[in-house]
């Protein structure tokens, strides 16, 4: 039975494996460029089904838009000279689109093109933009807008620095990276790790289904939710901070001095704190409640498996 599963498995692997090959070689691909005269700051709106992303900024009042078109021959069944005109059809009159003071890109209507075109921009725009965007399949870069940021993904990398503004950023699969963010953070990860650096106060909001969070800077509230993962957070208390994971190690660091009241539990695991703690209720390894240097903003931190540090 398990040799007949196992030959299945192959067969379907070598199946999925030519039709990739197919569609890599009947790929027929191209490329258009846009540039645009802007008087006012802009809301940029971006869109693709599948491919990169990647915002950065330039001139003041200037867009620049980039698109690289790839289209499969075997996915529309069609020959090279019909798949040439559809690509002649988004050079001569690519989805860019520019009323007042927002910036469309990407914004297919036809399904079929949707699904079965794969165009990966690259946008510059000036520093004093607000940024929406969106890819099904494929990375993102944003760097150095004001902001504020929503930057989604059904399965890719995300990667933001020197935002001036609130994030948004959500991705099913795909690790998050944010360094230099001035403001806000919220981050949603179905799969992957979720990095971030905060150079200015803001709530934060983090889950992972499963990979670690690393925040360090943190000024404001914090909750943070993982089904399994590590989690390290560095900052300053705001307002309460809950931290919650499955399984995973938690370490909290804070400054000297620092007054919180404190909520730590951990089913499997050690809790270590180098703060001084007035102890209410029993005593317990496995649980720990008490005032640090007369209490304040509620510091709560539960792990079903991992040790606690609370430095």
């Amino acid at each position: 039975m398990s040799s007949t599963i196992n030959l299945k498995t192959l067969a379907i692997c070598a199946t999925l494996t030519l039709i990739l090959f197919a569609f890599e070689v009947g790929a027929a691909d191209g490329s258009f460029e846009r540039s645009l005269t802007v008087d006012e700051p802009i809301f940029l709106d971006v869109s693709t089904g599948s491919g990169s992303i990647k915002i950065t900024t330039g001139r003041s009042g200037h867009v620049e838009v980039t698109g690289h078109i790839k289209v499969g021959r075997g996915f529309f069944k069609r020959s090279g000279d019909d798949i040439q005109e559809l690509i002649n059809q988004f050079k001569s009159d690519p989805p860019v689109n520019l009323a007042n003071g927002r910036l469309e890109i990407g914004h297919i209507k036809n399904r079929a093109f949707r699904r079965n075109v794969s165009i990966s921009y690259e946008i510059v725009v000036p520093v004093d933009t607000e940024v929406k965007s969106h890819t099904g399949s494929g990375s993102q870069t944003i760097s150095d807008v004001a902001g504020p940021v929503d930057i989604g993904a059904g399965s890719g990398k995300l990667t933001l620095a020197n935002i001036g503004g609130a994030v948004i950023a959500k991705t099913g699969s795909g690790s998050i990276r944010a360094n230099d963010i001035a403001g806000s953070f919220e981050a949603h990860a179905g799969s992957g790790s979720v990095r971030l650096t905060q150079v200015a106060p803001g709530d934060v909001v983090v889950t992972t289904g499963s990979g670690s969070s690393d925040l360090r800077g943190v000024v404001g509230a914090l909750r943070v939710r993982a089904g399994s993962g590590r989690i390290v957070v560095e900052g300053e208390q705001k307002g309460t901070w809950d931290i919650d994971t499955g399984s995973g190690s938690v370490n909290v660091k804070l400054p000297q001095g620092s007054s919180f009241e404190l909520d730590a539990e951990s089913s499997s695991g050690r809790i270590e704190i180098d703060h001084p703690v007035t102890v209410q209720g029993r005593i317990s390894k496995k649980h720990l409640r008490g005032e640090v240097r007369g209490g304040g903003e509620l510091l709560k931190i539960e792990t079903g498996s991992g040790g606690i540090r609370i430095e």
